[in-house]
């Protein structure tokens, strides 16, 4: 009986003496002497414009990519999209307010996120709203925006890291 306690004791205890910690042993007691990370949102906004150029000729229309960093161990993406169309002659005068938008969200994984929205018989105000879950890893993620048309447009990201 000594001899087999004496054994388990070598089993558990050379390990630790002889420097040949499990890793796993090691993550958990880091975890529990720092206790959980703590997390918090950072944001981050692009805006835009798009006027003449972007009204008469939709091959010329503005593109452009806005790329979202993510950082070790985010959890959450969200993206918040506003685009105003407007009239250039006389922006008060909703009914002349026409335009165009083809979004579309990149993930690290190749996965697309497309939105088209046209104001023809629709409010010229374009609203929407995404949440995703990240994989923890840092990778980047890239919001591609096309309008045609006359007015602004806003982007907003969030992301839930930790801090």
């Amino acid at each position: 009986m000594q001899k087999k306690v004496l054994l388990v004791t070598l089993i558990i205890v050379l390990p630790v003496i002889s420097g040949c910690v499990v890793s796993d042993t090691v993550e958990k007691a880091k975890r529990f002497f720092e206790g959980p990370p703590s997390y918090e949102w950072s944001k981050m906004t692009y805006e835009g414009e798009f006027g003449w150029l972007d009204m008469v000729n939709a091959n010329l229309s503005k593109e452009e990519t806005h790329p979202v960093y993510i950082k070790n161990g985010t959890q959450y993406l969200n993206i918040y999209i506003k685009v105003e169309f407007s009239n250039p002659i006389v922006p008060d005068f909703e009914l002349l307010s026409q335009g165009r938008l083809n979004l579309t969200i990149i993930s690290p994984s190749g996965e697309n996120v497309t939105k088209t929205y046209c104001t023809a018989a629709k409010s010229r105000i374009y609203e929407d709203y995404f949440t995703f879950e990240t994989s923890g890893k840092e990778e980047q993620w890239n919001i591609m925006v096309k309008v045609m048309g006359y007015g602004k447009y806003k982007i907003v990201t969030q992301t839930y890291s930790p801090s």
